[in-house]
């Protein structure tokens, strides 16, 4: 099992959309970050969060939709029934996080750093992870479907009843991580296959990428 350290969270004050934009405004000014909150209710849309550090903060309930956090830091961060959808996380850093109930639609990781993180009951269909770096991540009940995972690095990666349906798995090492417990129907990886070494299936999942090789498999 993987061990993934947990959010460290301390009872946090709950501020409004209005407060929230004008705590944006402030860190941006004084280059500090944003901390000890609970963001409860807040929806924005199309807004520019990027490069903002976040320390023990309480996602709940909460829209951020189109928004750039290009940049941003999370640590001990808990997003709990939110909806992130084709937001941008560029070259963003999450470290004890956990997503639970959340929709990430869409929403773009590429070159990001990602470490300590558990994502439970989640939607992350057509994400985008392209040289993402991901460590000590558990993935539990979610869905990655048509998600882009293209020349990342995966290591000690948690997998339960996660979906990849039709996802890119372009030039992205697959070896030691288990999918055993999860879905993997329609995946796609480069023309030498070099990315399946090593990866943990079972037969009905042989048998489906197989079919990448050409190879016919009767059961």
């Amino acid at each position: 099992m993987v061990k993934i350290k947990k959010p460290e969270i301390s009872e946090n004050i709950c501020i409004e959309k209005e407060s929230f934009i004008s705590l944006i405004e402030k860190s941006r000014l004084d280059d500090d970050e944003i901390e000890n909150l609970c963001l409860d209710g807040v929806c924005i849309s199309n807004e520019d969060i990027q490069s903002i550090s976040f320390n023990k903060i309480e996602f709940k309930n909460c829209e951020f939709i189109d928004c750039n956090f290009e940049k941003a830091s999370f640590l001990n961060v808990i997003f709990k029934n939110c909806d992130f959808s084709n937001s941008n996380f560029r070259s963003a850093y999450f470290n004890c996080c956990e997503i639970i109930s959340s929709k990430w639609m869409g929403a773009d990781f590429v070159n990001s750093s990602i470490k300590n993180f558990t994502v439970q009951d989640s939607n992350f269909n057509f994400a985008i992870l392209d040289k993402a770096n991901l460590r000590y991540v558990s993935l539990k009940n979610s869905s990655f479907n048509n998600a882009n995972i293209s020349e990342s690095i995966l290591k000690d990666i948690e997998l339960e009843e996660a979906q990849f349906i039709n996802a890119s798995f372009f030039k992205t090492p697959l070896k030691g991580i288990d999918f055993t417990k999860s879905e993997i129907s329609g995946i796609s990886v480069s023309d030498n296959f070099s990315e399946l070494r090593g990866m943990i299936v079972n037969q009905f999942q042989a048998s489906e990428l197989a079919k990448l090789l050409g190879v016919v498999i009767s059961i």
